[in-house]
């Protein structure tokens, strides 16, 4: 996690994202600024308002749930994507349209045990990007929402297997269960107007990985990433929240309710 940093390809990612949308959300809170800087990009829709914290922060977040965002090595430098507002569903009912579409069935759950409901879900056209913004791998994935009061989280699903890196695994809990590997993660961020400056403890927590360091918001904000995800029946499956505490035992259990 240590010198992942924003860069002016992921910012762009991430102003793309946000004038996607129709409504766009008022915090980060929200869908995750819906769904961060690796999804819903669409450039056709006239540019809305939008303020630099969001921006920021959703590219920053981006380097958590993408692993390879912020990586030097290898061929893809960033995710970019897109959705269309004409995909989105509203009622469980719907999903099985969208999982027709996608081609991906997601075993998403109306309700989960905890008290989380199924709120929206929409198809994600994803594109890898290489330094030269050139498209270097493209897949689809089915985002599902849900919501318990203010809180909001998300789960993903694609086709096909996705392994982390051994230092991305470092930073990682695993779990072993009915034969399948869950990963646990929590990653703590702070975002930084750009002329503040962290202090010495942040920096150390930075450099241990335990921190992710972001500048360019209004206001100093920390945020919170907590998230779980398996690979399982030729899919990879992510269920992650901002905000939202939940330990690797509430992820678990949520997981397995996954059919």
């Amino acid at each position: 996690m240590s010198g992942c940093k924003t860069n002016q390809d992921q910012i762009k990612a991430a102003i793309h994202k946000a004038a996607n949308s129709y409504d766009p959300p008022m915090d980060l809170k929200q869908r995750i600024d819906a769904q961060l800087a690796w999804q819903e990009n669409k450039e056709v829709i006239p540019m809305k308002k939008f303020s630099t914290k969001k921006i920021v922060a959703a590219a920053a977040v981006a380097c958590t749930l993408t692993g390879t965002v912020c990586m030097a090595a290898g061929k893809i430098s960033y995710y970019v994507g897109s959705s269309s507002p004409l995909t989105e569903i509203t009622e469980y009912s719907d999903l099985a349209k969208v999982e027709s579409t996608a081609d991906i069935i997601t075993g998403a759950p109306k309700a989960f045990d905890n008290g989380f409901v199924f709120a929206n879900a929409n198809i994600i056209n994803k594109n890898g990007m290489d330094n030269a913004d050139n498209v270097v791998e493209s897949f689809t994935e089915v985002n599902v929402n849900y919501k318990k009061g203010a809180d909001q989280l998300d789960y993903m699903v694609q086709k096909g297997v996705t392994n982390d890196t051994d230092k991305e695994l470092e930073r990682k809990q695993a779990i072993e269960s009915d034969g399948i590997t869950y990963y646990y993660s929590r990653t703590n961020y702070l975002f930084l107007p750009a002329e503040a400056k962290p202090t010495a403890e942040e920096l150390e927590a930075e450099e241990a990985g335990e921190l992710f360091i972001s500048y360019g918001s209004s206001e100093r904000e920390e945020k919170v990433y907590t998230g779980i995800s398996w690979n399982d029946d030729a899919k990879y499956h992510n269920i992650f929240s901002m905000d939202v505490e939940m330990d690797a035992e509430e992820m678990l259990a949520m997981a397995k309710q996954i059919q």
